[in-house]
């Protein structure tokens, strides 16, 4: 009892040491998460190619500028000898690429990097559709050939909806909303108008948006298009279309063919507003065009700059003391390793997972950083498959353990070099690195596949395998928690909460519950208990 109590007296101490020195720095120090948490970032390289058949040639598209939601880095043109201008307007910024009598094929290649963040606005449900705007909002209310505010299709649907006299703007917006959302979605190539898209009631982004743009300007309400990407990781030619409505001082956007209302998330590009194409050329070139979009989340250079500007913080002290040496990736790493070793401590001891070792699932996490998860449990699996069938014939052998290791070791290597290079002859990129003695513990594979072995023969093949498979799900948690950015950069900011984890560690090791597995396996024992009546 004694020794309890004093284990909790250490626990409670730890956090209150831990969460002490966090709440201190959150409120003297502006550790805000904007600083420390890393933002997801985007590659984007566009790609145009045409060829020139003795005329003049001029190629047009928008290119990327700083928003609220949008910050544009490193920004380069490779104008392939084309003479290159940049047009700047309100609305939009655009690229110009010029040649006279050109001849022969041409590259244009425009790249840049875009950290993206989410846009979200609250619509108060008390705000009217003012009667009169300014001269300035007059292009926001017009009828074009287009978006043809004036049809009367556009204002039988708007008598259909019953939102012809309502005066406050938000449950206008939800009705046009939702009825453009349930319209048909059809990849239609081209320009759709307003009133084609309300007749076929189906559409793409960019008829679905301006007949939601018709019926909002008939009813008062100043609206555009946008145009842009959707910045998801791949190839494509795909552009994108939606709205911004005009609401007491501010552009909302409303994406009524991907469902956002008043919202949008963090991978959302603008590249212009008005209803314009997203390309323009000289004719009979041959012109093709191309995005491709890389996702990384990079280390926000402003923590970098934060933590080493501190002179308590463990950034900064590391680097003083090895002269600015440490790899902030290292420090990272190694701070995030204790998460990794809870989640096992918690998945054994809380949960009742049964695993391969002790702490091989953080171990495997942490050797499979460089192949990614999934070719890193294939790898696992094959070598260890691998290496336990090679066992058996040296058990009959009868040589004495430490020389039967290395020759297991020798069978690892081999596995692991094989399976490198059959992807390489498959084109399988993804494994093609795993045969790195410097990605792959080797030594780890070699005493797991050991123990592999013996458990089969303890405790029999079907066990073993649910062993096994339960290695691989705490491993994957291990892989998640010890892989993300966020917690890493949380972990070099406030690294006191190494003591929130000894803590955690304590209580946990003091845990005298049944484990979450013991009450799935006897839960019929309480389950009928609870059933009886006492008295």
């Amino acid at each position: 009892m004694v020794v309890k109590n004093r284990t909790r007296l250490i626990i409670i101490l730890f956090l209150i040491i831990g969460f002490g020195s966090i709440t201190t720095k959150i409120l003297t120090g502006d550790y805000s998460l904007e600083r420390i948490i890393p933002q997801p970032s985007y590659s984007v390289d566009i790609t145009m190619t045409f060829t020139g058949n003795g005329e003049d040639v001029v190629v047009r598209t928008f290119l990327p500028r700083n928003e609220t939601s949008q910050t544009i880095r490193n920004e380069l043109n490779d104008a392939g000898g084309l003479r290159f201008r940049r047009e700047t307007s309100n609305h939009w910024d655009r690229g110009e690429w010029n040649q006279r009598s050109a001849v022969g094929p041409f590259r244009i290649t425009h790249s840049f990097e875009v950290v993206t963040k989410p846009v979200s606005f609250e619509i108060d449900p008390e705000i009217v559709i003012p009667e009169n705007y300014p001269e300035s909002f007059e292009p926001y209310l017009m009828s074009t050939d287009q978006i043809q505010v004036t049809d009367p299709v556009i204002m039988e649907l708007i008598e259909e909806l019953g939102v012809a006299n309502t005066t406050y703007i938000l449950p206008v917006l939800q009705e046009l909303y939702n009825r453009v959302l349930a319209m048909g979605s059809r990849p239609f190539k081209g320009t759709t108008d307003a009133v084609t898209a309300a007749r076929l009631d189906a559409a793409s982004c960019n008829g679905k948006s301006r007949l939601f743009i018709a019926m909002a300007r008939r009813l008062g309400i100043p609206s555009r298009l946008v145009g842009g990407l959707i910045l998801n990781s791949g190839s494509k030619r795909t552009t994108h279309q939606w709205i911004e409505v005009y609401v007491a001082g501010h552009w909302v956007p409303i994406d009524a063919l991907n469902g956002y209302f008043a919202e949008l998330p963090g991978n959302y590009l603008a590249l212009y507003r008005g209803d314009e194409a997203m390309f323009k050329h000289s004719r009979n070139i041959g012109f093709d065009y191309r995005y491709d979009i890389r996702k990384r989340t990079l280390t926000n250079d402003r923590l970098i700059g934060f933590l080493g500007r501190q002179e308590f913080s463990i950034y900064s002290i590391l680097n003083t003391v090895m002269n600015g040496n440490i790899s902030f990736g290292v420090l990272q790493f190694l701070l995030v390793i204790p998460l990794g070793v809870l989640v096992v401590v918690f998945s054994r001891n809380v949960i009742g997972i049964n695993t391969l070792g002790t702490f091989l699932p953080a171990l495997m996490a942490m050797a499979v950083r460089g192949t990614g998860l999934l070719p890193g449990i294939v790898a696992f699996v094959l070598v260890l498959t691998i290496t336990v069938l090679f066992r058996f014939p040296l058990e009959k052998l009868g040589i004495l353990h430490t020389p039967k290791l290395a020759i297991l070791m020798i069978v690892v290597i081999f596995g692991l070099l094989g399976l490198s290079a059959l992807a390489g002859t498959i084109n399988w990129e993804a494994f093609s690195t795993i045969g790195a003695a410097s990605v792959f513990p080797i030594a780890i594979l070699t005493i797991t596949a050991e123990r592999l072995a013996i458990t089969i023969v303890e405790e029999g093949t079907a066990k073993t395998i649910r062993i096994l498979l339960q290695t691989l799900v705490v491993m994957t948690a291990c892989y998640v928690v010890m892989g993300s950015v966020a917690l890493k950069a949380i972990m070099v900011a406030f690294p006191e909460l190494l003591l929130v984890v000894i803590a955690i560690n304590l209580w946990i090791g003091n845990w005298t519950g049944l484990r979450v597995v013991e009450l799935f396996r006897f839960r019929s024992l309480y389950t009928e208990n609870g059933g009886r009546k006492d008295g």
